[in-house]
């Protein structure tokens, strides 16, 4: 196992800055990632609460944030371990923390506004519009209905690599997006379907578009990573994740005055002892009761607080639940160095361990059950849905206009049979029109294109209009919303 092999400087484009090591790198792709106008956005994209005004509710950006601090922690205690079996990688260590932290930071980055409700939107217009307007014109083609499965899936990890690396053009090295690549199957792949499929775990979601294909074949060649195998440094980045958000929704929802302590704290027992004689779960981990002993020291400190006894809550529920599973995340990975490094592992290092699983699905229930389908959440979601759809409706139009006639508008940026289209195509972001005429310059140089290359024409001016929607944030979306339907 030699790291030598996985963290290396490579990018895309060569760096105008020769002779850097990988430490030194990995700084510069922190640097392209911390002044990204896509990080920027996060900080008005929605975790849970949609336009929530409450500046301490977690965005996207802030969940990011608290990520990124967890990942460099478990990254710590990995190298810690793996220098206590003789595994030193000294000499690549703050490369493999900042690349851990990066990852963490743009593990959000291509999520559309409006969280899931946003995802959902866009994937019904692809699978109702958008695949009826292709198939009426490329039903015959090879690859119609490949491309058509790929736009039909959008997934914000997907979206998040893309993003990176097409639209943002930042340039990071392999070693930094693969970091990024939490799932290892095509958006027009099938999903595995048999239980014991060696990658139902990594290839459950698109990690990449066919869009991006390249790019992947690119990291796996320059990193060794065989076909369905994951990146190492991505069990570190997806396990963080996880620990940080099986806590801040509910801490949300107490700030918010959705739940209080005492209704948070009988919901724990309550979920917890229903879990006793279930399938696949052991009593004995039940009768242990590793969450309800945090929730009782949690409740005990509560009520030696004069003011503010939520917050001790909450902090002393947080802060063992961290330091506990990031302890495990690290040494899942350490005892399973083999199948992490080769990418093969093929589940989440939280997995494995009785009392984690059931106090993370206790607190996913819980969240479930008293902030998703609040009210108040769930008006916010139907809000940002019809949104998203609104504008994906709007923005059609561009989508109808034949090879020829769209041609016409992107070099001359003007229509004139078409003023509606006209107008549409001038409100798109120049960094998204850039994106689109570097995947199509060849084919608007030929003649007479054929029927394929206008099907791969219309692929990309379809990701041209997602792009664009997906990269907004919530306030932005619901004001062109506004604007656009004249409902404001």
């Amino acid at each position: 196992m030699d790291y030598k092999q996985k963290l290396k400087t490579d990018r895309h484009r060569v760096s105008s800055i020769e002779g850097r090591d990988f430490n030194e790198e990995m700084e510069s792709d922190r640097g392209r990632a911390v002044n990204s106008a896509a990080v920027r956005r996060l900080q008005q994209k929605t975790q849970v609460f949609p336009l929530e005004s409450n500046a301490a509710v977690r965005s996207r950006l802030t969940h990011s944030l608290e990520v990124q601090q967890v990942g460099r922690y478990i990254s710590k205690i990995i190298l810690k371990k793996l220098s206590a079996q003789g595994i030193d990688i000294t000499q690549y260590s703050d490369g493999f923390i900042s690349a851990v932290e990066v990852s963490c930071l743009l593990h959000d980055i291509g999520n559309p506004p409006f969280g899931h409700f946003g995802e959902e939107a866009i994937n019904l217009w692809t699978k109702s519009f958008l695949t009826e307007t292709i198939k009426n014109s490329f039903s015959q083609e090879p690859d119609c209905q490949k491309l058509i499965k790929d736009l039909c899936n959008f997934e914000g990890n997907a979206q998040g690599i893309r993003l990176l690396h097409q639209i943002q053009a930042l340039n990071l090295t392999y070693t930094q997006l693969a970091c990024l690549v939490k799932y290892t199957r095509a958006a027009y792949e099938d999903k595995p379907l048999l239980e014991d499929d060696k990658y139902k775990y990594r290839k459950k979601k698109p990690g990449f578009y066919f869009s991006e294909e390249g790019l992947y074949k690119s990291i796996q060649e320059k990193l060794n990573i065989e076909d369905g195998a994951r990146f190492p440094l991505t069990y570190i980045m997806e396990a963080a994740d996880d620990i940080s958000y099986c806590i801040a929704d509910v801490d949300d929802a107490v700030d918010k005055g959705i739940l209080s302590i005492d209704k948070l704290h009988s919901e724990i027992e309550r979920i917890w002892e229903s879990f006793r004689g279930t399938d696949g779960v052991d009593d004995s981990v039940v009768d242990e009761g590793y969450l309800l002993k945090i929730s009782q020291t949690a409740m005990k400190r509560s009520k030696e607080q004069k003011f503010n006894s939520h917050h001790a809550y909450i902090l002393t529920l947080r802060t063992t639940l961290v330091n506990d599973l990031a302890m495990y995340a690290a040494e899942r990975y350490v005892d399973n160095h083999d199948l992490v490094f080769s990418g093969d592992f093929d589940e989440s290092l939280l997995d494995g361990c009785g009392k984690y699983n059931l106090a993370t699905e206790t607190l996913r229930i819980l969240a479930i059950d008293n902030v998703f389908n609040h009210a108040e959440v769930e008006n916010l979601e139907l809000k940002g849905y019809a949104v998203i759809s609104g504008l994906l409706e709007i923005y059609s139009p561009l989508i109808k206009l034949s090879f020829s006639e769209f041609k016409i508008l992107a070099q001359s940026n003007r229509l004139k049979s078409h003023p509606i289209e006209t107008r549409l195509f001038h409100k798109l972001s120049s960094k998204h029109k850039d994106t689109y005429f570097s995947a199509v310059s060849e084919l608007y140089h030929l003649d007479t294109p054929s029927k394929t290359e206008k099907l791969i024409e219309i692929y990309h001016r379809a990701r041209l209009v997602i792009d664009y929607i997906s990269g907004m944030t919530d306030g932005f979306a619901l004001e062109e919303y506004q604007n656009l339907s004249a409902s404001k």
